[in-house]
């Protein structure tokens, strides 16, 4: 019986965060950046010293992320160009939990709607009510809170809206609804299709005994393939080890990390968990979550009908 490994819900320690100093400038992946005018908008927090939903630990792990986020975004960004040209989106389109657990989300529609899984919000009903609100990041640290409105146990899948935005520069304010990059949601998936993910793997090694520090990025970039299905699995059930196979490397903190078609960025699952007596990554496949946005993701006429200027 293979044994579930799940990320997304690991304690980091607050003094195990390395810190650097701000950049002074951060291209923001979304298209406007609106007052809060209605409640449909999300509001703008423009406090460096204070969010809200945060306490004083949680509030320096985002601040201790957020920077080194800053500082490696020029190089985050470079890197996607060796892989595929639709990868810039993609992790325009990512972002990662920002406080004690780790986990990844991604943007799967143009009005601010986040795609992860389930375990990520929390294990049980009570405690993703609970903890409904997160603050998550994107790869140049932008923070961005956001409103878990659905949780499936069974699919291993949450979809949240974001719901405030914090600014840095009162001119960055606009009139307009944001318009915020996203990825678009294949089709139909092959199952042996080349892929590419993007997510947060971790700062400590959870492996070793005792934990110890590890050297990955806060972003990072892996490739692979799709490997099928688990045979007999029901595609629709994941609240075990996800159907989907793929060996595209990830690691604890990659829980809700996109898996994105190399041909064009479409997102054909997302990454839940590993075997650990095959190594072999598993996820959540594609007919899982167009079964899940059918039943929750409220309509719109076009979705990303464009990419948001950054």
């Amino acid at each position: 019986m293979p044994r579930k490994l799940r990320s997304g819900r690991k304690e980091l320690h607050a003094s195990k965060v390395d810190g650097l100093s701000l950049q002074d400038e951060m291209h923001e992946p979304v298209g406007f950046i609106a007052s809060a005018s209605t409640p449909a908008e999300p509001a703008i927090v423009r406090s460096l010293s204070r969010l809200p939903g945060l306490n004083e630990s949680e509030l320096r792990i985002l601040r201790k992320k957020q920077n080194r986020l800053r500082q490696s975004a020029f190089l985050t960004a470079e890197a996607t160009l060796d892989v595929s040209r639709h990868a810039t989106r993609a992790l325009t389109s990512t972002l990662i939990f920002a406080q004690h657990e780790a986990g990844t989300a991604v943007c799967i529609d143009s009005r601010g709607w986040i795609l992860t899984c389930a375990h990520c919000f929390g294990e049980t009903p009570e405690e993703w009510k609970a903890e409904r609100l997160k603050w998550l990041l994107y790869y140049n640290g932008l923070a961005v809170q956001v409103e878990c409105r659905a949780w499936d146990e069974r699919r291993d899948l949450a979809l949240a809206k974001i719901v405030r935005i914090e600014i840095f520069d009162e001119r960055c304010r606009g009139s307009v609804t944001p318009i915020f990059v996203c990825v678009p949601i294949a089709e139909s998936m092959s199952t042996s299709s080349s892929i590419f993910c993007i997510g947060q793997p971790g700062a400590d090694d959870l492996e070793s005994v005792p934990p110890r520090k590890t050297a990955y990025d806060l972003v990072e970039l892996s490739q692979g393939r799709l490997c099928g299905m688990v045979a007999g699995a029901d595609p629709q059930d994941n609240s075990d080890i996800g159907a989907l196979k793929h060996n595209a490397w990830t690691y604890w903190g990659h829980s809700g990390a996109p898996l994105l078609r190399r041909s064009d960025g479409a997102l054909l699952g997302l990454h839940s968990s590993w075997d650990d007596a095959t190594a072999m990554r598993h996820g959540v496949p594609l007919i899982a979550i167009g079964a899940f946005l059918r039943e929750h993701l409220p309509p719109e006429p076009s979705r990303c009908p464009r990419l948001a200027r950054t």
